[in-house]
């Protein structure tokens, strides 16, 4: 059970570290905290779920093309908002709103389009018996610490 709990605690701490490292990149490249960035994640994961489901597209493919879809959201979102600020040279307090405000709606937009309900994706069924270590097997847990 104790090597079940060491891996898990690995793989979100791994997912933890990746955050915030996306978090680090942001900050130290504009100079404020973008609480939007959470939210880009999101809809990215959003963006996986709808090519999969809704087109049959292979999941590992919606993978990668929600990482495109994230990225070109990323810089939709500094041209549209950002950049007006940074040419009338607002101060950091606009910026933490601005960033709050897009956050606000972003999230606002998905719970439209998608509901408020628990949405799944599945990869497929594990096959054989995982190997016991002792405790239970999560098979998401392969997954994340893949990616």
């Amino acid at each position: 059970m104790f090597n079940q709990l060491f891996l898990n605690g690995i793989i979100a701490g791994s997912i933890y570290a990746l955050i915030a490292l996306g978090f680090t990149i942001i900050y130290k490249t504009v100079r404020f905290f973008h609480f939007a960035h959470g939210i880009v994640y999101t809809a990215g994961a959003y963006c996986a779920y709808s090519l999969s489901i809704s087109l049959g597209i292979n999941p590992i493919i919606s993978f990668f093309l929600a990482s495109a879809f994230s990225a070109l959201l990323g810089i939709v979102i500094d041209r549209a908002v950002y950049l007006p600020l940074r040419k009338s040279n607002a101060p950091a307090l606009v910026f933490l709103i601005a960033s709050f405000g897009v956050f606000i709606f972003i999230q606002n937009l998905l719970q439209l389009i998608y509901g408020a309900q628990i949405l799944t994706l599945r990869t497929g069924t594990v096959q054989g018996r995982p190997p016991n270590s002792g405790g239970c097997y999560n098979g998401y847990s392969d997954t994340d610490f893949g990616c």
